[in-house]
């Protein structure tokens, strides 16, 4: 699941193993993204704990309500991605990695290696940002546990479940097999 010539191909991280149990990986499995490429096409690596969600789960939603951002990767559906319109390093220091309906961003503070990033919510109603001690697959378990509470502006349904892009859009099409809406 990984490209780290450190750790065993085979390893997922904690949180994204925990985070399975809790909340189920769509059965087609994640997104294959060519992390190696990515790095060095555009300078950036990311997070083990978020390669792995990618991998495992893909790009989707959590609840129809916390959009998750990936790279582009083969076969992406959309023109906006996780890196449309950024650069290494970022400007501001952090890079969104998912927002919800409500227009809250859930960010990481780019500082120190990729696996040190640690969490920022920021509410759109621009009331302070909420900073959090750990990784993001660690902040959506415990999210999805109910463990912490950031005050987002839509609401989150419980139990969790997650929307792959594949099952949204099996989802949209019609009768005719057109995507309504696109």
């Amino acid at each position: 699941m990984t490209d780290d010539p450190d750790r065993p191909e085979d390893t997922m991280h904690w949180a994204v193993e925990e985070l399975g149990r809790v909340m189920r990986p769509p059965a087609g499995g994640g997104d294959a993204v060519d992390w190696e490429a990515l790095r060095a096409e555009t300078g950036w690596e990311l997070p083990v704990d978020y390669r792995d969600f990618v991998a495992v789960y893909g790009l989707g939603a959590i609840g129809d309500s916390i959009g998750i951002l990936t790279p582009a990767f083969g076969g992406y559906p959309y023109e906006d991605h996780l890196l449309h319109g950024t650069e290494w390093p970022p400007e501001d220091g952090t890079l969104t990695w998912a927002s919800n309906e409500a227009g809250d961003d859930f960010l990481w503070t780019c500082v120190g290696e990729p696996d040190e990033w640690r969490v920022v919510f920021r509410p759109r109603n621009g009331r302070g940002e909420h900073q959090y001690d750990m990784g993001m697959a660690e902040f959506l378990l415990r999210l999805v546990r109910r463990e912490i509470r950031p005050p987002l502006g839509a609401e989150l349904e419980f139990p969790a479940t997650f929307v792959s892009w594949r099952e949204e859009e099996t989802r949209l099409l019609d009768e005719d097999g057109d995507l309504e809406g696109f």
